[in-house]
């Protein structure tokens, strides 16, 4: 993974410092998976693509339940809410709650394969 160096200013003690950043390499689609899963199985990249068209589809099903979605080997996904802040109870009302982020959680597995990723510094601008 290619990364450049940034300057940025630090809050705890304001100082200028520098920062690694990431420079990504480009966006891959559900299209471009699809591919490479078929490659390495017997389904056809079709078939792939409405497995994960109806995964989304029923993750958000038990996302919106209250359920937190674990995929084996990749992390588990929970939705978190937020409402403002009131001075009773009874005023923290249904309508007054909204869904926050989806948040994710990797795998152990995955978590421990993040130290085999290889840096080169991307040319400086």
């Amino acid at each position: 993974m290619k990364y450049r160096v940034n300057k940025k200013r630090n809050g705890v003690n304001k100082k200028e410092l520098y920062y690694a950043q990431p420079v990504w390499s480009g966006l891959v689609g559900t299209r471009e998976i699809a591919h490479q899963l078929a490659a390495r199985s017997t389904l056809s990249p079709a078939d792939i693509r409405a497995t994960l068209i109806g995964l989304v589809e029923v993750m958000e099903n038990y996302l919106h339940l209250g359920y937190s979605v674990k995929l084996d080997d990749l992390g588990v996904f929970r939705l978190s809410l937020t409402s403002d802040g009131y001075e009773e109870a009874d005023d923290c009302t249904p309508h007054r709650v909204r869904a926050g982020k989806l948040c994710f959680r990797a795998d152990t597995q995955l978590k421990k394969n993040l130290k085999n990723v290889k840096f080169e510094r991307a040319g400086d601008n």
